[in-house]
Parts: structure tokens; sequence; C-alpha cells
């Protein structure tokens, strides 16, 4: 079966499996809702009214004084409206109860209001004829009387409704828990089967893809020695043997590179160095015999040979390079000793061209993991473009640094600087920031690598007219590996 085919199944019985789980799971949430949903609309509502009818009937026992002693109609007519007020609250309290005992209490509360309402009524025909003395003691008595029983009856509603609240958020609870428990169960049972089919898919997969990610791996590093085993007709097992194709090729196209890069060196470096030899000895001879012509002829034959030697190595590095065909060989070394040696290389350059260059450090321990000869082409590098674009007098510096966890070069000239636009890909291969001139535009492009290759970075900033600094920064070596590799020079 086609892996989309194993993936679909599988996903497919797990959409379906969690679909269900949902639909059951949005029902018994609907039941929770509706016990809740009875709770937020008659309980609350009715103990928030009953909680106002008990303050009603306090603040009318108060009106109803006030109006008796002082005999003022304001209050009388206050004492009427509140009263209508509670009247229908009492009424529409009706709609929320639902227990016996709570209409019970309700049908009491309701008696007794209106025979206080009764009894305050009474109150004002004694006292329009002039009896205050009765309507004092009628308010007293009887209608203190009903005015508590009113209160008492609201109370017992009250009590009857948290009893009733109470008992509905038990079930409610109850069914919650019914309602978690059911959901849980029926997931977990759910799903075990689409995490069995899930997992078993997950684990063919895995296993697969983990053999070719550590064969990519080793075959990254170099370390990659046979083929991959692959069974199956799926696209993983495919993909596996494309790898196996691809690695043999690999391979084949990397023994062709390592007898390219062999037959290039010799091919080229040997019949240059033999030029170089030959113009040599005809300068010599031209100086013995005073030839002054043949002598600047076998000169600028060394020197084109010399050139020509040059770019051809640059091409080479850039080549392994960009192929990692030649790891650095690490070893532990001083890299303000390399940066002098370098500029001792190019001593007799900056004196003919008449450029200061000066070399200042900042610390005591230069001390890196790095391969010699690459970092002197690095500084040569970088100080002979100083040099090939500063003019007579000016000067190049090289700086050195030594920071907590790295070492820092900095190479600056007074030259004519690189323009703006150019400053971004300066480190590309085959630019030039000043337009064609001599050379392969490769210079700055196998410094880039090679620092890289170090684990450094290298950059740039300069000024158009004032000159370029070229900053490259350098893991330091640990102590450990420091004192190791000085015990060994030692030994």
């Amino acid at each position: 079966m086609r892996l989309a085919s194993k993936i679909f199944l599988v996903s497919a019985l797990v959409i379906l499996v969690l679909c269900g789980t949902v639909v059951w799971s949005l029902l018994t949430v609907k039941r929770l809702v509706t016990a809740n949903q009875g709770i937020a609309t008659r309980a609350v509502p009715a103990l928030r009214l009953q909680g106002a009818l008990r303050e009603s009937v306090h603040g009318l026992v108060r009106l109803e004084a006030r109006a008796l002693v002082l005999q003022d109609q304001d209050y009388a007519a206050m004492w009427s409206d509140r009263a209508a007020r509670a009247t229908r609250a009492l009424e529409e309290l009706g709609g929320y109860l639902e227990s016996a005992a709570e209409r019970a209490a309700h049908l009491r509360a309701r008696d007794a209001f209106a025979a206080y309402r009764g009894h305050v009524e009474e109150e004002r025909r004694l006292v329009a004829l002039g009896r205050a003395r009765a309507a004092l003691q009628l308010a007293q008595g009887p209608a203190r009387e009903a005015a508590e029983g009113t209160e008492a009856a609201l109370t017992d509603i009250t009590s009857a409704t948290e009893t009733g609240l109470a008992a509905g958020q038990a079930r409610a609870r109850a069914l919650e828990a019914r309602t978690w428990r059911a959901v849980t169960i029926a997931l977990v049972a759910s799903l075990v089967l689409a995490l069995a089919a899930s997992a078993l898919l997950a684990y063919r997969m895995a296993r697969s893809l983990g053999r070719l990610s550590a064969a990519t791996t080793s075959l990254a590093a170099g370390t990659w020695t046979g083929p991959l085993a692959v069974t199956g007709r799926d696209e993983i097992s495919e993909l596996g043997r494309a790898f196996n194709r691809m690695a043999e090729q690999l391979r084949e196209v990397e023994r062709l590179k390592e007898e390219f890069f062999s037959h290039v060196s010799h091919d080229l470096r040997n019949p240059l160095a033999a030029i170089r030899l030959s113009a040599e000895r005809l300068q010599e001879r031209a100086r013995d015999v005073g030839d002054a012509k043949q002598a600047r002829f076998a000169y600028l034959i060394d020197a084109s040979a010399t050139r020509m030697l040059a770019m051809i190595n640059q091409i080479l590095d850039f080549t392994r390079l960009r192929a990692r065909a030649v790891p650095p060989d690490r070893k532990p070394i001083d890299l303000l000793d390399v940066v002098a040696r370098a500029l001792d290389e190019l001593r007799p350059l900056s004196e003919e061209k008449r450029i200061r260059v000066d070399l200042a450090s900042e610390g005591h321990d230069f001390s890196m993991l790095g391969e010699e000869s690459s970092l002197v082409r690095v500084v040569v590098n970088l100080v002979g473009n100083a040099l090939h674009f500063t003019a007579a007098g000016g000067a190049v510096h090289a700086r050195l640094a030594e920071l907590p966890d790295r070492l820092e070069l900095a190479i600056e000239d007074t030259g004519v600087g690189i323009p703006a636009d150019a400053l971004p890909g300066i480190f590309e291969p085959y630019r030039q920031a000043h337009g064609p001139r001599k050379g392969t535009g490769l210079g700055l492009a196998v410094v880039k690598g090679l620092v890289e290759a170090h684990g450094g970075t290298v950059s740039v900033r300069s000024e158009l007219g004032t000159g370029s600094c070229f900053t490259v920064t350098i893991p330091k070596a640990p102590s450990a590996v420091v004192a190791a590799g000085a015990a060994g020079v030692a030994a």
C-alpha cells in the first residue's frame, strides 16, 4: 500500500473517532447546561426578589410609623406606592417558585401582606375620624403582627428556595461528574484504536526515516560506508533507493574531483615554478652582462608567472572550499605569530609602494585552533588588497585584540574605500568593488571561506575616499586544548 493511502486511512479513522467523541461530549454538556440554566433562571431571581421584599416590608413599617405619628399625607402616599410595588413583586415571585413548600410559604406571605395593607387602611380611617390612639394601638398590635408574619413567610420562602437550590446544585454536580466520567471513558476508549493504528504507522515511518537521516548525516560527515538497507514499496522505500544511487554518484564525483585537484596542482604549478626559476636565472645573467632590457623582460616573465600562480592557487582554494574537499587541519597556533609572518611576506611590496604597515595587539593570549597556512593566506589576501588600493604615503594598520571567547583581527587602510552599493556583495565570488581589474575576483571569497571553515566570521565597513576596515573574528582555543598542544610540541 502506498504511503499516502496509509496516512489517509489512519487520519480518517482518527477524525471519525474524534468526531464521535465530540458529538457525545456536546450532548452531555447540553444536559449539564440545562441543569445550570434552571438554577440561573429560577433560583437566583427568586432569592433576589425575596431579599428585596424583606427590605420593602421593613421600609413600609417605618413609613407607616412616620405617617401615623406625623399624620403627613406625603408619607401616606409614599407608603401606598411602595405597598403596591411590593404586591406586584409578590405576584412576580410566585412565577419563580416550584416546590410545595415554596408555594405554601408564598401563600402565607400574600395573605399576611394583604392583612397588613388592610390594617394600615383601617389606621388611616381611624386617624381621619380623630381616633389617633385607636389607630396607634392597631399599628402596634395587629398591623405589626401582620408585617412580621409577612417577613416570616418570606424567610420561609427563602429557606425553601435555598434548600431547592442546594438540591439542584447537588444534582448538577452529580450530572457533571457523570458527564466527565462518561466523556473520559468514551474519549479514552475511542482513541485507543486510533492511537494503535497511528503508532504502528508512525513507528514504521520513523524507523525508515531514522535510518535515512542517519545515513544522510554520515554522508555529509564523510563517514558513510555502504548502501542503505531498503525494503518495501512505499515512497520512503523509493526515497531510500534514490539515496543509495545519489550516494554512489557523489562518491564517484568526489573521487573524480580529488583526481582533478591532484592533476591540476601538478600540471599547472610545476610548469609555472619552472618558468619562475628560468626567469630568475635570466635576470641574474642579464644583470651580470649588463643587459637592462633583457633583465626587464625576465622580471616581467617572473612577475606574470608569480601572478598566474597566485591566481591558480586562489581558484584551487576556492574550488576546494566550495567542495569542502580540504577541511582545515586544526592545531594550536598563535594568531599573533601568523599575522606577523604574513606581514613579513608583504614587507617588500609595502616598501616598494612606500606604504607604512604596522601591527598592534591588545591582550596576551592569542591561542586558537587552526591551520597556519590557511590563516596566513587570509591575512595576505586582506593586507594585499589594502596595499593594492592604498596610494603611496598611506598606511595599513593591523590590530589584533583578545576578547573573552574569541580573537578579533582588524585590517584597516587609508585607501580609496569601497562604494556603498558594492558592500553587500563584496564577499561573493567574481565580484570586484572597483570594476574589472587584474585578478580573479576570488580573493575575498576565499578569505570568507577559510574564515568560516575555522568557525569565524568576516565583515567590512568602508567609506569611499577614506578607506576600508575588514574585521575577522575567530573563536579562541580552550585552555585545555592549548596546554595539550604545547605539551605535545615539547615532547
